[in-house]
């Protein structure tokens, strides 16, 4: 009997589209084969990101050069998928850990970059691919509503090979949207096995209102209420298609009204000009979670591209992730060694141009 073919759903048509995009704009800094040569043909890419962080994000710092704190893995996610990890340990004899998620059509390694600044605090980094994502399996992309297995996948296998004794949630747009799903759905799992803190770059609190926000900012010519019941249209469409999806209830604010569960600290990060995620969003989560927990933080900028208010606001991005964990952690840890080393209160004159990079 033939083997079913697999039929991407729209979503899935749209990554495969943005994925080729980004891996089309990264070949522009590929490695030469002189540079390739003198690595293990399984840090290649890595050294292409590395130029990346180098030449486009014009931040040295976020490079990762010691390869031999890197090991590459396997695992499964909660729903069987298998799934291909990254685990960066440049600190041995540290037990804390991040799990590091990426954005939408991105890879692990930018998940790793992007967390970096949390490795020069002690920390050791696992970024995984999500489903359907470079060199994890072929699979449907929902944007989160079955994606949050693959979060709690990269964490059974931490918790299974790893001693876990601080735990960070680090997600980018749809890996951040996953980081808090998970915070508040396992919440008591994960807080067991000591999570203190997450941390949210440009999230959006449902699937309903990511694409609602696509339509006002690109779709303006479709009349809003026709475009609510479209949207509405396709997520019970892609939910008859597949019974275990439920597009609908992939939704942080309904998830916080069914649960009574406390809230894990969060850092909101957004920019009030992103063209992807509503910004909306993370204010009305702030406002929701105020309620909760008032250890919630937030740093919203005015200008950056989706997922680049890293790479636009390179110091103050790192500065006050530095200054929420060590809130957090409240051991008085001193990090003003990192500070002056990445001369985060320092503006030079990359400093001054990064405003024009959006």
């Amino acid at each position: 009997m033939r083997a079913k073919k697999f039929k991407p759903n729209f979503i899935t048509k749209i990554r495969r589209v943005f994925y080729a995009l980004y891996l089309s704009a990264e070949k522009a800094f590929r490695a030469s084969k002189k540079e390739k040569k003198q690595v293990e043909k399984k840090f290649a890419w890595l050294l292409t990101t590395n130029k990346v962080c180098e030449k486009y994000y014009k931040r040295e710092e976020l490079k990762i050069l010691d390869l031999n704190n890197l090991s590459f893995i396997d695992f499964n996610s909660r729903d069987g998928i298998s799934l291909k990890g990254v685990v960066y340990e440049p600190n041995k004899t540290s037990n804390k850990w991040v799990i590091a998620s990426h954005w939408f059509a991105g890879h692990k390694l930018w998940s790793l970059h992007h967390s970096k600044v949390l490795s020069e605090m002690g920390y050791n980094i696992l970024a995984y691919d999500f489903r359907g994502h470079a060199d994890s399996k072929k699979a449907e992309t929902y944007m989160g509503a079955i994606e949050f297995n693959d979060l709690m996948g990269a964490f059974d296998w931490l918790k299974s090979n790893k001693k876990i004794d601080k735990l960070i949630l680090h997600g980018t747009s749809m890996g951040a949207y996953v980081s808090n799903f998970c915070a508040i759905k396992y919440y008591h799992e994960l807080i067991m096995h000591n999570l203190i803190a997450v941390i949210s770059d440009c999230t959006y609190g449902s699937v309903y209102n990511l694409f609602l926000h696509v339509r006002n900012v690109y779709l303006k010519i479709i009349p809003k209420r026709k475009i609510k019941k479209l949207i509405q249209k396709n997520l019970t469409k892609y939910e008859r298609l597949n019974e275990d999806i439920n597009l609908t209830a992939a939704d942080i604010f309904k998830l916080m009204d069914e649960s009574d569960n406390d809230l894990v600290p969060t850092l909101f990060i957004h920019s009030k000009d992103d063209k992807v995620t509503p910004p909306a969003d993370t204010y009305e989560l702030l406002l929701k979670r105020s309620k909760i927990c008032n250890q919630d933080e937030h740093l919203v900028f005015n200008y950056a591209m989706h997922t680049q208010s890293l790479r636009n606001h390179f110091k103050k991005f790192n500065y006050k992730i530095i200054e929420f964990i060590s809130k957090i952690e409240n051991l008085n840890e001193d990090y003003s060694s990192l500070i002056d080393k990445w001369r985060l209160l320092e503006e030079e004159e990359k400093d001054k141009k990064s405003v024009l990079l959006f």
